[in-house]
């Protein structure tokens, strides 16, 4: 599996002549001020112009310009481009930016030609260049300004955000058609339980489903088309039919919270309170499968093709993979010391990196890759390795594996709370894969 990635992030300050071309700018009266900085994103995966971002400052005299117009030159010819060439480019070859009075951010037309007339594809080296162009009264020369790095469009993956929910960051769990299932845990960790289970659309139409749950944390789809929801406070398993009607399923638990069913029918329940992970016989029978030291407050828990459990610590860093058998060993672990919930899907475990605002994916033999989340807390939409997360805590994956959704907190960034949850940031990985 490969994964192609490439972003170019310019923070180059541009006070004089344009940087590494003869534009012919000096100094006097008629000489427009130019831009200050550039910043360029791959921000989509059109394999065209549309893919670009670029964002700068405005003219210190915008005044007395007409607008900017934005150039892509391949990078082998960029230092030799210069203000002629730039005055003399045809409207196909530039993209025309109206001036604002702020900073600037726009994305370009996948139409966009670059400076020799070419399409703009994938593969290629690019170099961004402003023209600030003279409103030809007050000042009459034009300026060049020519980023300093490099941009190639790539495929990556994209963090977008589908819908606001007004819960807390309980279970997520997608439905064979799609539909997406987001269980209410609470406003806080240590607050009232919430008690409702949302369901949305691929479309993105959001309902309620069921309610009557107590924490409503850790979410399953059985066999059977049903949804198999956890109280964490409760200290049970709720059964949810398709019609939403909700039942008690098995009991006698402690904090539960991930669950997860194998091909025979037997529930796999994460219990926070006492660090366990007990087993359910269809036949409604309770037992401790897996406990020990291993086991901090375990949290998230996933199943290979092979029957193998894997377990996400809440409390610690450790994923903790137990065998049919009931032995236990730690897979790996994970930065932030505080996980998520973990999936599996086409043979990869993808585990929340909840205090390190962070997803991971995970070989069968514990080595990871990130995919999403810069590791700084916030709620930046854009390519998935520079997108921002705010303690993430359940995913799940589309049936077609287009889509891996991930609900994640909205409290207010920098306050004291950090332990709210609520409201919720139902967001997805659009995954490109080659």
């Amino acid at each position: 599996m490969k994964r192609l990635f490439h972003l170019t992030l310019t923070l180059l300050i541009c006070l004089t002549t344009a940087c590494g071309s003869d534009d012919g700018n000096g100094g006097g009266e008629n000489l427009v001020i130019g831009i200050s900085f550039v910043t360029v994103l791959d921000i989509e995966n059109n394999g065209d112009a549309s893919d670009i971002e670029v964002a700068f400052s405005p003219s210190e005299n915008e005044s007395s310009i007409s607008e900017y117009r934005v150039i892509l030159v391949k990078s082998t010819a960029a230092s030799s481009f210069d203000l002629m060439a730039a005055n003399t480019l045809g409207s196909t070859r530039y993209h025309q930016v109206a001036k604002t009075g702020s900073a600037i951010k726009t994305g370009l037309s996948a139409s966009l030609q670059d400076s020799d007339g070419e399409a703009i594809v994938e593969g290629i080296t690019y170099r961004v260049l402003v023209l600030t162009v003279a409103d030809g009264t007050t000042v009459t020369e034009n300026h060049l300004f020519l980023s300093g790095t490099s941009l190639t469009l790539a495929k990556t993956d994209i963090l977008e955000t589908v819908v606001e929910l007004p819960i807390g960051t309980g279970g997520v769990v997608v439905d064979s058609e799609g539909n997406v299932y987001c269980a209410d845990f609470g406003r806080s960790l240590s607050g009232p339980p919430g008690n409702t289970l949302y369901k949305i659309t691929p479309q993105g139409q959001v309902s309620v489903f069921a309610t009557g749950f107590v924490g409503a944390s850790g979410n399953t789809i059985g066999a059977d088309g049903n949804i198999y929801q956890s109280n964490i406070q409760g200290g049970s398993v709720s059964k949810v039919t398709p019609e939403g009607q909700v039942s008690t399923y098995a009991s006698g638990m402690n904090g539960p919270v991930g669950v997860i069913f194998d091909p025979a029918g037997n529930l796999y329940v994460a219990n926070c309170g006492d660090n366990t992970v007990r087993k359910v016989t269809p036949e409604g029978d309770v037992s401790i499968f897996a406990s020990g030291a291993m086991f901090n407050c375990p949290n998230g828990i996933a199943i290979d093709n092979d029957g193998n459990l894997y377990v996400a610590n809440f409390s610690n860093a450790s994923v903790v993979k137990v065998t049919p058998e009931g032995q236990s060993s730690v897979l790996t672990n994970i930065p932030g010391n505080n996980n998520g919930h973990i999936t599996f899907f086409r043979n990869r475990l993808y585990v929340v990196a909840r205090a390190a605002n962070q997803i991971y994916e995970l070989d069968l033999q514990g080595n990871s890759t990130l995919i999403a989340g810069s590791g700084l807390r916030g709620h930046i939409d854009g390519p998935a390795l520079l997108g921002t997360l705010s303690l993430p805590n359940d995913l799940g994956f589309s049936p077609d594996g287009k889509y891996l959704y991930v609900n994640d907190s909205k409290p207010v960034i920098g306050t004291p709370s950090t332990s709210d949850i609520q409201p919720t940031f139902l967001k997805r990985i659009r995954m490109e894969r080659e």
